[in-house]
């Protein structure tokens, strides 16, 4: 199929009423211009409302309180592997001196002629046991301690948050859910 053209010609705008011979424009393009232009004052509005209360100060204060827990939290997270790894350590050590002392207890049984001599050193190393178990309670209480701290600044946080943003101006702020991972994690870890 070929395309065709079509040639307007230009009027004067003398002619131009002549044209229409005297007719107005239809009720209905009326009712949507107004009704396009009260769409557009409309949408302006909301838009100005939006950005005064994206800007506000109280926004602003919270999404600076969701930057500072996020950096507490990233050193908590530093602080709590590195208490992890000092927890690892003390415990494979735990366990080697069970196995230490496990094996000189066996060897004590087949040899009595030397009874005093091992029996001394197995003293010093169920002392070695018992200072190692005591450092090992009290970095499980350090570590439990922590995440208490971390649970509290969780919940100092949102309460910061809730307090910095009014509840009426439409936003709601999500915080990271890295400290409620760190308290599952931890009570994982230590269960």
């Amino acid at each position: 199929m070929a395309p065709t053209s079509c040639r307007y010609s230009p009027l004067p705008m003398d002619e131009f009423p002549k044209k229409l011979g005297g007719r107005k424009l239809p009720g209905r393009v009326w009712i949507v211009g107004i009704l396009l232009g009260l769409l557009v004052v409309g949408l302006s509005v909301a838009v100005s409302v939006f950005a005064i209360k994206a800007n506000s100060p109280a926004c602003k204060d919270g999404l600076r309180a969701e930057q500072e827990c996020r950096k507490i939290t990233h050193l908590l997270e530093q602080e709590l592997t590195q208490a992890q790894d000092v927890l690892r350590g003390t415990e494979a050590q735990a366990a080697i001196c069970n196995q230490t002392v496990e094996t000189l207890k066996m060897s004590l049984e087949e040899e009595k002629a030397g009874g005093h001599k091992q029996h001394e050193l197995v003293q010093k190393l169920q002392e070695d046991i018992k200072s190692l178990n005591q450092s090992l309670q009290e970095k499980s209480a350090e570590l439990e301690k922590k995440s208490e701290d971390l649970e509290q600044l969780r919940k100092e946080t949102e309460t910061m948050v809730c307090v910095k943003c009014p509840p009426n101006s439409g936003f709601s702020l999500c915080l990271s859910v890295v400290p409620v991972l760190l308290t599952l994690s931890l009570q994982a870890l230590l269960a």
